[in-house]
């Protein structure tokens, strides 16, 4: 899914920057791959979907769907009206939006640490509960070395004064 929709972004953003062409071709050809792509991806998915562990994956696929419809649509406005700005717009945020996601799904696949503040304060949450709940090992009183016999104080004969 992130290799589609990167390629997906790459071959837009390159085709809208040959002169002359209409943006509308590259849009349509790729929006329609990717929407095919993400169906054939959907299917397995929810086949072998083994629970809650990976919903934020499996949310991604209709997100996926509904921008490679809007790159359809917009595509086709081009093809009907190429000097209209609108369309050219909603390209360039939709390449945006793609080239964040393939980055963010091909972090997830390397298994890239999540370093957003709320992933990070929920990690040392857990880390804390985890630690609290293993009690500290007893305090084992330490060894002390063996002392030198003292020596003997200096004793000085009864009523004499020091000098």
């Amino acid at each position: 899914m992130a290799f589609t929709t990167l390629i997906d972004a790459l071959a837009v953003a390159l085709a809208a920057l040959l002169p002359g062409r209409n943006l509308g071709t590259a849009s349509v050809l790729l929006a329609g791959a990717g929407i095919s792509a993400t169906a054939g991806l959907a299917v397995p998915s929810l086949r072998d979907w083994p629970g809650h562990r990976h919903l934020a994956g499996l949310a991604v696929i209709p997100v996926l769907g509904a921008l490679y419809i809007l790159q359809l649509l917009t595509g086709i406005s081009l093809l009907q009206r190429p000097s209209h700005p609108g369309p050219v717009h909603a390209q360039a945020l939709l390449l945006i939006i793609f080239f964040v996601i393939a980055t963010y799904r091909a972090w997830q696949m390397i298994g890239g640490q999540n370093t957003q503040l709320l992933a990070l304060a929920a990690d040392l949450l857990r880390e804390r509960g985890t630690t609290a709940a293993v009690p500290p090992p007893p305090l084992q009183p330490a060894a002390t070395p063996p002392r030198p016999p003292a020596a003997p104080a200096a004793t000085r004969p009864p009523g004499r004064a020091l000098a």
